[in-house]
């Protein structure tokens, strides 16, 4: 049987994690294609791009994704990242909280302005006398298929999503930058499996204050962490907020409010109940009657 790809000592085919250890391999490589448009992989493109020479890069950067995105890294656009945020998402519709999901991939999944700037300055700087860098950037792109050609290549196999074109590219090494598999709770929690509630997706169903919903049977309480993106968003994974996770549960634990938690987080008001409690607790103008001021409702 065929070896998978990442398994041939003499093609370099790794994963952006490793890429420090076999950097050096990589530079000496005639021609290397990096595959995956976020942060990781404009890294990685930009420190082979700085150390080849001009003209002869023998670079190609591929991705799936419509372009090479920008962080959403404005002060409004992380208010996403806030427990106001969170509450937000966690009372939509399951249905509408599937769709926003893949629609919020530049909050986590794009590139830093700096990292894009620096990565089109230096190709810039390769056309000052009216040269042009061997260095082939290209959005909107999958890898149907790869294979071995010989022992020092591969041909890749590639698909333009917009244009339906078909063509291949031979290449001497490949960065994978495509980011990592997220691995699944449901091991740990095989036992309480006849217990846990499930939402229309079969996925668990995790309160507001990240606990898992189980049946009434069960007298005990159990608490996850980065496993609940479908119920309380995109900043799930985030760092950011882990300290006010953490504080949450171990309010739910104790039974009181031993830390602290601020009431309002962010200054957006991700919704219309958002305006309505903003505007009913909020002092009223001088000289406008208590009759005027009004919560927005819905149709």
């Amino acid at each position: 049987p065929e070896k998978p790809l990442a398994e041939t000592p003499t093609v370099p085919v790794i994963h952006s994690a490793e890429y420090l250890e076999h950097r050096e391999r990589l530079l000496g490589a005639r021609h290397v294609t990096v595959i995956g448009s976020g942060q990781s992989g404009a890294e990685v493109f930009l420190d082979l791009l700085r150390h080849r020479p001009a003209g002869r890069e023998g670079l190609h950067w591929l991705t799936r994704s419509g372009a090479f995105a920008p962080m959403e890294y404005s002060k409004l656009g992380l208010e996403h990242f806030t427990p106001d945020y969170t509450r937000y998402f966690h009372a939509l519709p399951e249905q509408v909280r599937d769709r926003i999901v893949p629609r919020q991939w530049q909050l986590h999944k794009a590139v830093d302005h700096e990292t894009l700037a620096a990565i089109h300055d230096e190709l810039y700087h390769r056309t000052v006398g009216g040269g042009w860098p061997e260095a082939v950037l290209t959005p909107g792109v999958s890898v149907r298929t790869a294979g071995r050609i010989g022992t020092t290549q591969l041909e890749l196999h590639l698909e333009h999503a917009e244009q339906g074109e078909r063509t291949r590219l031979t290449t001497d090494a490949v960065v994978l930058a495509t980011g990592y598999r997220e691995r699944s709770a449901e091991g740990m929690l095989a036992a309480l499996d006849p217990y846990i509630r499930r939402d229309g997706s079969e996925r668990p169903r995790v309160d507001e204050r990240y606990r898992l919903v189980l049946d009434r049977s069960v007298t005990g309480a159990v608490y996850v962490q980065n496993a609940e993106r479908h119920t309380h968003g995109v900043g799930a994974p985030d760092l950011g907020l882990a300290a006010h996770r953490s504080a949450t549960i171990l309010n739910a634990v104790t039974g009181r409010e031993h830390f602290r938690l601020p009431r309002r987080t962010a200054f957006t008001s991700f919704g219309l109940r958002d305006v309505a409690a903003s505007t009913a607790s909020a002092p009223l103008p001088d000289g406008v009657p208590p009759a005027q001021v009004r919560p927005l409702r819905t149709p």
